[in-house]
């Protein structure tokens, strides 16, 4: 039986040179192709193995992981933009050193032009695209009071409102406007907060403490010592919110005149560093540390402290004289501080707790305001500079 098909393989000589064939020429593709090596390889090799071979092999890349790759290196590019590449200085214009500094500046609401305040009473129309001078309204004199704060006119755009002694025995340090044009609200050195028809001029109220407080225990309700930032607040346009040097932020309804309706007790104020956004109000206090802070208007809570974590520690403390929530940043993440001890003009982002850009300075930073993504600030140095950021743009894009 063996030998009858041995006779048989041996009938069909080509047979067996197709199967030798075919045989060599599976041997000679598999040799040909290196993949087939590897997965025959793969067979004797153990699973460790297999996973540094699998680097070997070529894999494909889905459209969704190719975009989350692409947007992964787009937020690293961002988070390694220099200082210069997100915020530049565009515009430093210098003034006379006589001036005293620079204590207040303000942009109009388009932005195109911002009124500057000097040490010596100097009232100055500027370019708010470049800082050029523009026109002189009041000439600087050397007896003459800082002017602390100026402020629009929210609808009437060509009219503005600045501080100055002008009120009997007093010297006024802050006011603000309300939303609607109609009153004004001033304080200063007799920790008085008065309430003026802005169209008239004329006194509507005065929220003091009197003898009378005292016997009644009302006098908690009133500030003790000087006034330096007053806000009408945006929304809700009968609430004003003042501070000063007694430690305390306090909430006032012109509706009622019995004296504050909720008090924030901490913050020390000593320039224009009280700002709102919608039910948050944001501080900046002249302390050596834990100076800027967040509270709820509703309860006078504290919500948070901002502890900048890659701020450089110094022994000069932080010491704001003014701060402001960015008008860059719809979304509220970021704000602006400046003082006398971190040495520099901050871009703080909240939410992350840390600077995204600063300015160093050589003197203290009283003045400060933004416009759209167009920053200016200064102070004790006789110098205006203007900022144009860009990197809040690219950052929500991302």
């Amino acid at each position: 039986m063996y030998k009858n098909n041995n006779k048989r393989e041996n009938k069909h000589p080509v047979k067996r040179q197709h199967q030798q064939q075919e045989g060599l020429s599976q041997t000679n593709s598999e040799t040909a192709n290196p993949m087939s090596e590897i997965n025959n390889q793969r067979n004797n090799t153990n699973p460790s193995t297999m996973l540094k071979m699998d680097y070997l092999t070529e894999r494909r890349i889905s459209q969704a992981e190719m975009e989350r790759r692409y947007t992964w290196l787009q937020k690293a590019r961002m988070s390694i933009l220099s200082t210069k590449d997100r915020c530049r200085i565009i515009h430093e214009v210098r003034f006379p050193d006589n001036f005293n500094g620079l204590y207040s500046a303000r942009f109009s609401e388009n932005g195109e032009v911002m009124i500057t305040c000097f040490g010596t009473g100097g009232i100055q129309i500027r370019s708010g695209e470049t800082a050029q001078l523009k026109a002189t309204l009041r000439g600087g004199m050397e007896t003459s009071f800082p002017i602390m704060c100026c402020r629009f006119h929210p609808r009437r755009k060509n009219i503005f409102y600045t501080s100055g002694a002008c009120e009997p025995k007093n010297e006024v340090n802050t006011i603000d406007i309300n939303a609607s044009g109609e009153y004004l609200v001033s304080g200063g050195k007799d920790a008085a907060v008065r309430i003026y028809d802005s169209e008239t001029a004329k006194l509507i109220m005065t929220y003091q403490k009197t003898e009378s407080d005292l016997l009644h225990d009302k006098v908690t309700r009133y500030h003790r010592m000087r006034i330096f930032a007053a806000r009408f607040h945006h929304i809700y346009s009968d609430l004003i919110i003042t501070g000063g040097w007694d430690d305390t932020v306090r909430i006032w309804d012109i509706r009622e005149g019995g004296g504050s309706i909720r008090t924030i007790k901490g913050p020390h104020i000593c320039g224009d560093a009280i700002d709102f956004r919608e039910t948050y109000i944001l501080t900046g206090s002249w302390v050596v540390r834990e100076s800027l802070q967040i509270w709820d208007l509703m309860s006078a809570k504290l919500i948070e402290t901002i502890k900048p974590r890659n701020r450089p520690t110094t022994l000069e403390g932080e010491f704001l004289y003014t701060v402001q929530y960015f008008d860059g940043d719809p979304y509220g993440e970021h704000i602006l501080a400046g003082g006398s001890g971190t040495g520099a003009v901050e871009v703080i982002n909240i939410k992350e707790q840390k600077v995204a850009d600063s300015f160093k300075v050589n003197k203290p930073i009283v003045a400060l305001d933004s416009n759209g993504t167009t920053i200016v600030y200064g102070g004790m140095e006789s110098v205006i500079r203007l900022v144009l950021t860009s990197y809040i743009e690219e950052y929500k894009e991302v």
